[in-house]
């Protein structure tokens, strides 16, 4: 079974790492979510492909793969971090 969440806890939050794709953007994708107070944050690193070449396709997807499977608590808390710092929010 292909994993395509991952959870952790970090800096107090519980933080969403999911595999994601945008069929109409031609994109594939990792995206961090998680709720604050009164927003919820979503953001991640996006890698185009062209929809008419199959070997783009899959090496988008090999190259989101790899980033998802990086994903670890050290990443995920210097993320996390680095968010809640440019957003001015407290721990």
């Amino acid at each position: 079974m292909e994993i395509w969440f991952k959870e952790f806890e970090s800096h107090g939050r519980q933080i969403l790492i999911k595999k994601a794709h945008d069929a109409d953007e031609q994109k594939v994708g990792v995206q961090y979510c998680w709720p604050e107070k009164i927003f919820d944050v979503d953001f991640g690193l996006w890698i185009d492909y062209d929809d008419d070449d199959e070997e783009s396709c899959e090496q988008a997807n090999k190259a989101r793969d790899e980033i998802f499977e990086a994903t670890n608590q050290e990443v995920v808390d210097n993320a996390v971090s680095e968010i809640i710092q440019m957003l001015k929010l407290g721990d």
